[in-house]
């Protein structure tokens, strides 16, 4: 049987946590963006022109998936894409200058959300929390 903390433990966990994404969820419609979206663009931004492969290995989403979001963020012309003139297999894709403007505005106020956030809490409590989260990340305990 498992201890009562621990069943409050993940229940307090799977509340915040989807309280949290669907804040940001919101936050982003006024933008319209999805949060996956808005992940795209900010490895782009990071990290400048990056294959789409590069892209889903930092996103964590299948090449198929990232596809359906890249036509997406091209549509509204926040993104382009070009293939490899070395590998025709490769396709290259990066911020346009629509893409870069709508970052300027998103990522000082996603940090500012951010801050806000953690406002009250310690960066050794930050920490801590990091190492909890990456435990649990860790483990490879299945429901089926």
């Amino acid at each position: 049987m498992v201890d009562k903390t621990t069943l409050d433990s993940f229940a307090t966990f799977t509340k915040t946590s989807r309280m949290i994404q669907d804040e940001f969820k919101q936050w982003l419609t006024h933008y319209k963006l999805s949060p996956t979206e808005f992940s795209v663009l900010q490895v782009l931004n990071e990290k400048g022109q990056q294959t789409v492969q590069q892209i889903c290995n930092q996103v964590l989403l299948t090449s198929g998936s990232m596809t359906y979001v890249i036509d997406r963020l091209q549509d509204k012309g926040l993104l382009i894409r070009s293939d490899c003139r070395e590998d025709r297999r490769v396709v290259h894709v990066k911020m346009t200058s629509k893409g870069l403007n709508l970052m300027n505005i998103l990522l000082p106020r996603y940090e500012e959300y951010i801050g806000n956030l953690f406002q009250g809490v310690s960066l050794a409590q930050q920490r801590e929390l990091i190492n909890i989260l990456k435990k649990l990340g860790e483990s490879k305990i299945s429901l089926v």
